[in-house]
């Protein structure tokens, strides 16, 4: 169906997630699978995979963790959960507007969760949501649905940026602060750019902004 659209959104320091605290320097959540318990809605399971390094974060094997290793393969390790349902996390908002999470990773700074949505109020519905679960809220990738090999593609019109909103886009892209994990924070940016930390954030949300305006223009 046209119109309909893959959002990736990444949400910084989320509030009410359990799964992403569990990532740590070298241990990074790679899937999240979720489901209602047979005692009812009140309680929901949640699997999640850590992979890096070679034994898993020792706090999560310990007797005082509130987390089950259940499996274990190629680097791999997967640990179960029970909580309460309905704490309002970055999955169960998505959901709540009618959305499935397709994917879900998680690193120290953030989680990214990928999903597809209707149509652009929706997702504007959805990321304002969000804003009030994480510190930041930011649209990594979006990708508008066809019907057919004739449908005209969304034209992003780079002229709308200054030239420094390109410089700093393009040291964004070349460092890998669009990675997931990154390969490098805002700060590492800043510095190789020479400015401070807050300046290149406005600088980047300031050209995102121009980008999205294209992208998300419902014609």
């Amino acid at each position: 169906m046209s119109g309909r659209i893959l959002a990736e959104v990444e949400v910084f320091g989320p509030r009410s997630c359990q799964v992403q605290p569990h990532a740590d320097d070298e241990w990074s959540v790679s899937t999240v699978s979720r489901s209602a318990t047979s005692g009812g809605a009140d309680r929901v399971v949640e699997e999640f995979t850590l992979k890096g390094g070679d034994e898993p974060p020792s706090a999560l094997q310990s007797e005082g963790s509130n987390v089950d290793h259940v499996f274990a393969y190629d680097r791999r390790h997967v640990f179960q959960l029970s909580r309460a349902a309905g704490q309002g996390c970055v999955c169960e908002r998505i959901e709540a507007a009618g959305c499935v999470v397709q994917e879900f990773s998680a690193d120290t700074e953030s989680l990214v969760v990928t999903f597809i949505v209707d149509d652009v109020p929706t997702l504007r519905d959805i990321v304002d949501d969000l804003n009030s679960e994480g510190e930041t809220v930011k649209l990594r990738r979006l990708l508008e649905g066809t019907t057919s090999e004739t449908d005209r593609p969304v034209v992003l019109d780079r002229a709308k940026l200054t030239s420094r909103q390109r410089e700093v886009l393009s040291h964004a892209h070349e460092m890998g602060y669009f990675e997931h994990p990154r390969d490098a924070t805002a700060g590492d940016v800043a510095d190789a750019l020479d400015i401070s930390t807050s300046t290149f954030t406005e600088h980047l949300a300031a050209a995102q902004r121009k980008l999205l305006d294209d992208l998300l223009d419902t014609r």
